[in-house]
């Protein structure tokens, strides 16, 4: 993964993963356990894994990430590994609920509730730094968030299957919602509601 995460990598050289990624994990519990929670992910896709490993690494990160948001020290409860960690359940969420794994499951409204409640904690986090342009300590944590939050958007723009405008409000047209969406995400303010 780390050396073609970085698309412009094209002599694969930067160690922006390595580094900015993986290193927070090192002294993140809650992060490494997420890391660990999409490496049992994986293992369980290639037949070599458990289910009950990808829980098992998930319920530590949600122990680990609840006890660093108690944290007094608003540094700790928004640092990067946190949002990261948060992040990478949030894509595991995306992947438990694939058909792959329906069997596996004992409700499906608990997978629908865990994905959201990691998306907007998420938000809530990115939003608690002042938007996703604040989050400069970790270029590759702001691309894979951009790059997530984007796809939402675009899944709203062309199905409105991924988020509800009914939840919304008064929404504005799709397309001045897209961007006024994307500028409100990045520099800051999040006046919209991903109604997942």
């Amino acid at each position: 993964m780390a050396p073609g995460s970085v698309a412009v990598d094209i002599r694969r050289k930067s160690d922006l993963v390595s580094h900015h990624w993986f290193g927070n994990a090192i002294s993140s519990p809650g992060f490494m356990h997420s890391l660990l929670c999409t490496i049992a992910l994986h293992r369980y896709f290639m037949r070599r894994g458990s289910y009950t490993s990808i829980i098992h690494h998930k319920t530590e990160a949600i122990t680990a990430i609840n006890a660093a948001l108690r944290n007094p020290d608003p540094e700790i409860r928004v640092s990067d590994a946190n949002i990261g960690a948060v992040f990478n359940l949030l894509c595991v969420e995306e992947a438990l609920a694939h058909d792959i794994f329906k069997g596996e499951r004992q409700h499906e409204d608990d997978q629908y509730r865990q994905r959201r409640i990691h998306l907007n904690g998420l938000l809530r986090m990115v939003h608690l730094r002042g938007g996703l342009q604040n989050i400069k300590s970790n270029r590759c944590l702001q691309a894979f968030i951009l790059w997530y939050v984007l796809h939402l958007i675009s899944c709203y723009s062309v199905s409105h299957h991924c988020i509800s405008p009914n939840r919304a409000g008064n929404m504005l047209t799709e397309h001045q919602a897209f961007y006024s969406a994307r500028h409100s995400f990045i520099h800051g303010s999040l006046s919209f509601h991903f109604g997942l």
